[in-house]
């Protein structure tokens, strides 16, 4: 079987294990070849690169000759930055190529960046993949979706370590270290939340986009001292009746920032895309 040929943006955390996973690393058998790895950090590239069995021939620190590169891969897979979502994944469409998005929340923070990225993947009969990240529920949502909902929130719980260096937290003049229990940082729509906080609550993007829109959708962000796990809950009431879901996250090793769920979700969308058949919505 021919393997599907994947370019990866982005070698922090969760693009080091995609890369590992298309390297074959444990289980993982995704019927992929890595063709290209770029990250504005060389250093990342070096490290990752070092720990692959099967190394890419092309690895990059910025997207110039991006159209020729290009032609080496089926899908390019973005796990960098929003900013990254429109300089490498519009491309990559343009030249019909399938692409990821992790960063997800680029789609609510651009104003017509969605409606580009659809139209462009219509036009040149290609497809976006937006894995589920740290949640669950999204195949839930997106059914109840189809008969109507009337509400979602996102309630989202982290050590407040895993607020560092927010720019919307050092605004507010929030001494993270000070907290002694519970606090909520924000509370507002999934399009605010993704632009305040655009390191920690991608899920927020994802939710909105399968139910009832950026504006709609309700999130919670919340710094506890005593969190171990970055949890996430999702609230949704609609025709379908009540949806309640709680996910209790093991933070990434390599950046506390974001989940491993996270990262799995990807990979399994990798293997979605290369496995014959489908299970769920």
């Amino acid at each position: 079987m021919t393997k599907i040929r994947v370019g990866v943006v982005g070698c922090g955390a969760i693009g080091s294990e995609i890369c590992k996973a298309i390297d074959g690393y444990g289980d993982a058998d995704l019927g992929m070849e890595l063709k290209f790895l770029i990250d504005s950090h060389p250093e990342r590239i070096e490290k990752l690169h070092k720990s692959l069995i099967k190394k890419p021939a092309i690895i990059k620190s910025d997207s110039m000759m991006l159209d020729e590169i290009l032609t080496e891969v089926d899908l390019l897979v973005e796990c960098a930055s929003q900013a990254a979502v429109r300089e490498f994944a519009i491309p990559a469409l343009k030249r019909g190529k399938d692409v990821m998005i992790l960063s997800v929340g680029a789609l609510l923070c651009e104003d017509g960046l969605f409606e580009e990225i659809e139209r462009i993947s219509k036009e040149k009969g290609c497809k976006v993949y937006i894995p589920s990240g740290a949640v669950a529920g999204i195949d839930g949502l997106k059914s109840g979706a189809i008969g109507g909902i009337r509400s979602v929130l996102l309630t989202t719980i982290k050590p407040p370590s895993g607020f560092e260096g927010n720019a919307y937290v050092k605004e507010k003049g929030i001494d993270l270290f000070s907290i002694e229990k519970e606090e909520t940082l924000f509370t507002g729509s999934a399009k605010e939340a993704v632009r305040y906080f655009p390191e920690n609550v991608n899920v927020a993007a994802s939710l909105s986009l399968a139910g009832i829109g950026p504006e709609a959708t309700r999130v919670k962000i919340v710094a506890d001292p005593s969190a171990v796990e970055n949890v996430h809950e999702i609230e949704a009431r609609g025709e379908f009746g009540k949806l309640f879901v709680r996910v209790e996250n093991v933070p990434s090793r390599a950046n506390p920032k974001t989940s491993y769920l996270a990262a799995l979700s990807a990979i399994a969308t990798l293997k979605s895309i290369s496995y014959p058949i489908r299970v769920g919505t």
